[in-house]
């Protein structure tokens, strides 16, 4: 292991990466540190092969020093891995102010050994200590760009005012492997006389390469649900990935041996050639759904199925939108099981949010409407609407659709803020596509109601409000336009 450079630095003013709008800005070296950090490797009979780097308060900036630095602190380190690497998961423990996942701001760059840096990717904090058995934050997990074997990587992580890091952890797993089979020849699930609108999905051993085979069929007792909603995801990857299955076994891995979680969170993730995995073990697959770890609370109602791919506008890595056919094979697996549990697609229902309440939702939802997160993503999120018309469901096909459930859901198009992140004001644009009564709500990143920013009735064309954050402290928030039962919400930046 080569000698790794971690730096800290005091910024000039708070660089703050949002996930759907980042800005950065100079800062200033504040001290450095040359230790290096406890290296250990990882073989591929227990996980993915490759190594796990640790810095601990010993290595890191004084903590109470720190923790006084108005702007924050920038937390940077570069290393030379040794072993190849295809994807990072990174993940730290903080002193001092609570801060949510959201206010880190992290910036990610790696290569091959003997090639010149890529591109810096901006991504940010994605769950909080209480989201993972781990007890660490963590990011966006991070896979190489081309998908291929990289053994140098280069960090910075951005802490909000008030907040210290105590311990660094970045895993660098390699999830290359040779396949058990041909994408052609993969095992899958496949229709039966008993259940004929089944989709083919690919089992976990089409997947798996040579994973630990001793997780395939997990030593844990999966927990069947009684599902009322289908959760929608994107995973924040590469839209059109060579190797989709080594996508797929990068996930796992980040969510069983990071995170903590006993299995892949995802239920079934879809590629952009709309090939469907199944993702968490379920030996009830052609019945029922399992509890899943993909939407917090909402995991106790919800089957999640995750389309591979980044489909935030000004997130990285590069934006795009997903693919038809992925979006058909959606629409095909959502139709098999809401069909055989008689739900309405086009209908609400009432599901957990938080621990202490419930709301009554859509029942095909984006992540996004259960927790506060990007996720689906803007480009995936405003076609549910367009998927909830094309799904057939247990009472969603009977005929005597008069086309308003329709007209509601494309009544308005709600624009990003401007400017985006602003000091004093900002404006937000909407269109409205027919005459109705909306509302706009502002939230925090945690999900709590603020204030409602506007109320009333807005005819046909195209409309803006102007607010103002009085009272309210520097961060990210969420701003929700709401007409009856269709939602569509986008994220602001506001620095005092």
């Amino acid at each position: 292991m080569k000698r790794d450079r971690l730096i800290a630095y005091k910024a000039v003013l708070f660089t703050f990466f949002a996930f759907a709008n980042a800005s950065v800005v100079k800062a200033q070296v504040f001290s450095q540190i040359s230790d290096e950090p406890v290296v250990q490797q990882t073989e591929r009979d227990e996980r993915l092969p490759g190594a796990i780097l640790t810095w601990d308060a010993g290595t890191l900036p004084e903590a109470g020093k720190a923790v006084d630095e108005p702007a924050g602190i920038i937390y940077s380190v570069m290393e030379d891995t040794e072993v190849p690497f295809t994807g990072l998961a990174i993940g730290w423990r903080t002193w001092g102010k609570e801060a949510h996942p959201h206010h880190f701001g992290l910036e990610i760059r790696s290569a091959a050994a003997d090639e010149e840096w890529g591109e810096w990717v901006p991504t940010y904090g994605y769950l909080a200590p209480g989201d993972s058995p781990s007890g660490l934050y963590w990011a966006m997990l991070y896979v190489t760009p081309d998908g291929g074997a990289h053994q140098k990587f280069e960090v910075r992580i951005t802490s909000p005012p008030g907040t210290a890091l105590t311990y660094l952890q970045i895993t660098a797993a390699d999830a290359r492997s040779e396949p058990d089979y041909e994408p052609a020849e993969m095992p899958k699930f496949r229709p039966s006389p008993d259940e004929p609108d089944m989709p083919d999905i690919i089992k976990r051993e089409g997947w798996w390469g040579n994973l630990p085979s001793n997780q395939l069929e997990p030593s844990y007792s999966p927990t069947q649900i009684d599902i009322s909603h289908a959760a929608v995801h994107h995973t924040v990857t590469a839209n059109e990935p060579p190797d989709p299955p080594q996508v797929v076994r990068q996930i796992w891995d980040w969510h069983v041996n990071d995170n903590g979680w006993l299995d892949i969170g995802y239920n079934f993730l879809i590629d952009h050639t709309g090939n469907v995995y199944q993702g968490r073990y379920n030996p009830w697959l052609e019945d029922t759904d399992v509890r899943g770890a993909h939407a917090g609370q909402a995991n106790s109602s919800s089957v999640g199925i995750a389309l591979l791919g980044q489909f935030e506008p000004g997130a990285n890595p590069q934006v795009g939108a997903p693919a038809s056919i992925a979006l058909d094979a959606l629409v095909k697996m959502i139709s098999w099981r809401f069909t055989q549990k008689n739900i309405d697609p086009l209908g609400t229902a009432q599901i957990p949010v938080n621990p202490s309440g419930s709301q009554n939702l859509p029942t095909i939802l984006g992540h996004r409407d259960v927790s506060a997160t990007a996720c689906p993503g803007e480009n995936l999120y405003t076609l549910l609407p367009e998927i909830r018309s094309n799904v057939e469901g247990g009472t969603g096909d009977d005929g005597d659709d008069d086309g308003d459930d329709d007209v509601i859901a494309r009544s308005f198009e709600l624009g990003q803020n401007y400017p985006n992140p602003f000091r004093d004001q900002t404006t937000i644009p909407f269109e409205m596509q027919h005459t109705r009564d909306i509302r706009i709500e502002l939230y925090d990143v945690n999900g709590n109601r603020l204030r409602t920013l506007y109320e009333g009735r807005r005819e046909i064309g195209e409309h803006e409000i102007t607010i103002q954050m009085n009272g309210l402290a520097s961060g990210v928030y969420y701003y929700e336009i709401i007409a009856r039962d269709y939602r569509q919400m986008r994220q602001m930046v506001y620095f005092r």
